[in-house]
């Protein structure tokens, strides 16, 4: 082979591949992490996505809604069957009333199956921990060799298995969630933790707003303990958080989370690893520290009012002024990308 075509296509088989906003890397968990934050390493990734979600998409909200997979993903685990694995069907239930807007969010279409050879759960749990670390919460290992449920699983006993903040009370809810194993702790933290980021649709809950789009708490584009302290000054959009800050099992723990964000961040990465391992062997999963780096414009782009306007242009199809120009790593990257393409094809000729 003529040294210039071998050398050109060690460089063809170690570059990274570009695709719309990402860069696909090497088939390991920290390269499909890297994928996915790819997908929120643009303006506006932790709360408005218009890059990756149409416009009649009833939210844009990406990173909320990778939160929120992760969470419904577990949603039809039952305590009096321990070891039945139910993670990764979510894909199978995305029509159910409770799992109303993810369908076009579901992480294992925005990664490529054969490249990274990783079961669904483990996708799905992923994405939504890609999602904690990049926004601004804490970071921490990611468990992976998680199984996936039997598709033929029957769960007719569990209809609507996750609460319903449409038709269910805040006791009914409650319920539903320490059918979960959900300590208060992991309740709070999970439930009104995670609505740190996003907030309400009026095409997908419009029982709570008539807006297109009303944050949760007023830094719904960063993960923070915020949520907490607008639910201590009566600001809360959904009827569980309403529920859980009126709870008085509940109520020391948003009192202790408002004040002390260290150790809300603590309690979450514990609730979360139980939550994502639900009904899995974890003696029987590894751990792999994930280099994560937080959004770049987080604090300019996280607060309510950013991500209302971002909101509003992408509902008329435009970019907001501040996002006109790409994050410089994403910029960068693509940039290199470019350049290699040049040079492999300049030694080609």
């Amino acid at each position: 082979m003529h040294l210039t075509s071998f050398f050109a296509l060690s460089v063809l088989s170690g570059l990274a591949l570009s695709h719309g906003n990402v860069t696909i890397i090497p088939r390991t968990i920290q390269g499909l992490a890297m994928t996915f934050v790819g997908h929120l390493d643009v303006p506006y990734g932790c709360s408005v996505n218009s890059d990756d979600m149409p416009p009649e998409s009833p939210s844009q909200n990406l990173a909320a809604l990778w939160l929120r997979a992760a969470f419904h993903d577990v949603g039809k685990f039952d305590a009096e069957k321990p070891d039945q694995v139910v993670s990764g069907l979510l894909p199978n239930y995305l029509n159910e009333t409770e799992n109303a807007g993810i369908g076009i969010s579901v992480a294992t279409s925005f990664a490529s199956y054969v490249k990274f050879n990783y079961s669904r759960a483990d996708f799905i749990a992923l994405a939504g921990q890609a999602v904690v670390i990049h926004c601004g919460g804490p970071n921490f290992n990611f468990s992976y060799g998680r199984q996936d449920g039997i598709r033929t699983t029957p769960f007719t006993s569990l209809a609507q298995s996750l609460p319903d903040d449409a038709i269910h009370t805040y006791d009914m809810m409650k319920t539903k969630l320490r059918r979960l194993n959900f300590t208060n702790a992991d309740i709070v933290a999970l439930v009104t933790g995670s609505h740190s980021l996003g907030g309400a649709h009026k095409a997908i809950s419009p029982h709570l707003t008539d807006q297109k789009f009303q944050p949760f708490d007023s830094t719904p584009g960063i993960f923070d303990n915020v949520v907490f302290q607008d639910a201590l000054k009566g600001k809360c959009v959904t009827r569980v958080d309403c529920g859980i800050i009126k709870d008085p099992e509940m109520k020391p723990l948003i009192e202790l989370y408002a004040s002390n964000q260290d150790a809300f961040f603590k309690q979450y990465v514990e609730s979360f690893e139980k939550m994502v391992n639900l009904g899995q062997k974890t003696s029987e999963l590894s751990s792999v520290a994930l280099d994560i780096e937080v959004h770049e414009k987080l604090a300019e782009e996280g607060g309510a009012q950013a991500v209302l306007a971002a909101a509003d242009a992408a509902a008329g199809g435009s970019k907001p002024v501040a996002t006109a120009v790409a994050s410089s790593k994403s910029g960068a990257s693509g940039k290199v990308v470019c350049w290699l393409v040049l040079l492999v094809s300049f030694l080609l000729l």
